[in-house]
């Protein structure tokens, strides 16, 4: 623990990733939740990576300081309310 910041630094940028990729997981599960299921015959919903795709340009407009683009994007996707993308956004590390 003492003495290794290099090592500390790593483990808190692998531990950053790694609460993206489970917002992003649960991002798609809420998402889907909100959805109705498709009737038979119908397409199913976005693939995975489309949806990865959208947090990815979530994560980077939060990155730059861009709130508002980042709202309106996970909104989009993922259809809550202004009240929950703002709620969501504001607490992704």
């Amino acid at each position: 623990m003492f003495g290794r910041a290099a090592q500390d630094d790593v483990d808190l940028r692998h531990l950053t990733e790694r609460v993206d990729r489970l917002e992003a997981l649960v991002a798609q599960l809420e998402a889907r939740l909100a959805q109705p299921a498709p009737a038979a015959g119908e397409p199913a919903a976005s693939p995975p990576a489309a949806e990865a795709a959208f947090m990815a340009e979530v994560r980077e407009f939060k990155a730059r300081g861009k709130l508002i683009n980042a709202i309106k994007v996970y909104r989009e996707n993922t259809g809550v309310s202004l009240k929950e993308a703002k709620e969501y956004v504001e607490r992704m590390v």
